[in-house]
């Protein structure tokens, strides 16, 4: 198509970039509920949507003299009310791509957040200051991927293949494809738009500035994971990052699946991000190795169980109901994870309620259900509904919250601990889960709090793949 710099930022001079249907969506809730429309709203909806970030950054770029530093100076400089503009009549996404290329666009957006949030994550280690800053511009530095496949989806899924499954010789095969690396163009178009300095000089490596380290060791690491599908990461690559991260190269394996974890759950609710989580389910021996305390609290049925689970959640083959992905979350937590009482109570839009819907429980113990808690009279689940958060009711605050449980829910012994969470799909409220170790004198350990929000987040992971099956454009809103 093209071979020249040149040639590559004239093809994406007049390219108009589409917004995501949930950007759209969310201002159009906010205009009918007569709602603030601030600079801090609006940041937060293109934090989520790469495609209406850049947007807003060219905007803003091209008719103003100072560097742009974050996505709130952008839209500080072109207006509230002619961003909210651009966003109504910017294009959608879901409509105007061919469906085949929406699930290439939104995993490139969802690599492109988690790049974002780690390299964050990174900044927030060190004690700087910026993140916001550093943020958008890992947000963006990969604009050039997901663009490509407006221009040439054919060309774009050549250029994906040879960046994942290439990882030493990726960048002489991006210049005989494309005349120059990705790198080089994207720097071209990233100058000529006016773009951050921090996005532009994030694809040279001739740099001095630890901030863009950070975004280019961010880049680095996702790129290595997403090629040998693994976070047995490299000896070179872990030094680099251990001495950024400034912490000891012994502890920064572990550091680093701390942040990727943080950084799916900040990608959950508004991004697929099931391709970095089956990786981070597939630890290496090295790094998966359990300390003694875990081994001998999951025995030998209890272990296979949960990893069973794991599994058929995870299983892209899988034409499982909804009802029987649940089902098989909540037989995992309890003979997989060891709980005595495993509930998932379904949240009733139009009642306004919770009901009981599936249940485990040792034997001996009476059943829940019939159970249904109103969120009008009930404000603890009335307060745990309005966002996705996890209650636990421990020894020392059982005082706080037992009055607040309906009689069956509460803990059935005095130093019991029980966990309540409730659980988003898409951004929307889903229901409840509630576990606890029923009549015994048991305790919550670190590793049943893991092993529960494993799961949860496997199941969200099972059922979003589920609707997408049945309609590619039912986008997480």
């Amino acid at each position: 198509m093209s071979n020249t710099l040149s040639d590559w930022v004239k093809a994406f001079s007049d390219c108009e970039i589409p917004v995501l249907h949930q950007s759209k969506r969310r201002i159009q809730i906010l205009q009918d509920n007569e709602q603030d429309i601030t600079v801090t709203v609006l940041a937060d909806i293109a934090r989520q949507d790469p495609g209406f970030s850049m947007s807003l950054l060219r905007h803003a770029g091209r008719g103003g003299k100072k560097e742009i530093t974050t996505l709130s100076h952008a839209i500080s400089i072109i207006s509230i009310p002619l961003v909210i503009k651009m966003l109504t009549e910017l294009p959608e996404l879901e409509k105007v791509v061919d469906k085949k290329n929406i699930v290439n666009i939104l995993a490139i957006y969802a690599y492109q957040h988690q790049t974002a949030c780690m390299a964050k994550q990174w900044s927030i280690l060190r004690k700087e200051s910026e993140n916001n800053e550093i943020f958008t511009a890992a947000l963006n530095r990969g604009f050039f991927s997901f663009m490509l496949y407006l221009i040439d989806s054919d060309m774009a899924s050549q250029i994906e293949n040879i960046y994942f499954s290439d990882i030493d010789n990726y960048v002489s095969k991006e210049n005989k494809l494309l005349g120059n690396s990705v790198d080089e163009i994207s720097e071209a178009i990233a100058k000529n738009w006016k773009l951050p300095e921090l996005i532009c000089e994030s694809y040279s490596g001739k740099h001095h500035n630890p901030r863009i380290t950070g975004i280019r060791l961010a880049a680095e690491l996702m790129h290595q994971i997403y090629s040998h599908l693994s976070i047995h990461y490299s000896e070179q690559l872990i030094n680099r990052i251990a001495e950024y991260m400034r912490v000891p190269v012994e502890s920064a394996p572990g550091k680093l699946n701390s942040v990727i974890i943080k950084t799916i759950r900040n990608s959950q609710q508004y991004l697929p991000y099931q391709p970095l989580l089956l990786i981070m389910m597939s630890y290496p021996v090295s790094i998966k190795e359990e300390p003694e305390e875990i081994k001998t609290e999951i025995k030998g049925l209890k272990n296979t169980v949960f990893s069973e689970a794991i599994k058929l959640l995870q299983s892209n083959d899988s034409n499982k109901t909804i009802r029987e992905l649940i089902e098989i979350t909540v037989n995992a937590l309890k003979d997989g994870s060891g709980f005595s009482r495993v509930l998932f109570m379904a949240y009733d839009k139009n009642g306004e309620c919770v009901d009981v819907k599936f249940q485990s429980l040792d034997e001996g113990l009476s059943s829940i259900k019939p159970l249904r808690i109103s969120l009008e009279l009930n404000k603890l689940f009335s307060q745990l509904l309005k966002k996705e958060q996890t209650l636990c009711v421990s020894p020392k605050n059982q005082h706080k919250f037992s009055k607040l449980l309906p009689e069956k829910l509460r803990p059935m012994k005095p130093k019991a601990t029980i966990i309540v969470s409730s659980f988003y799909v898409h951004n929307k409220a889903t229901g409840c889960f509630y576990v606890d170790h029923g009549n015994t004198e048991k305790q919550l350990s670190t590793n049943d709090l893991k092993l529960f929000k494993v799961i949860c987040t496997e199941l969200k992971t099972a059922i979003e793949s589920t609707l997408m099956k049945k309609n590619p454009l039912n986008k997480v809103a």
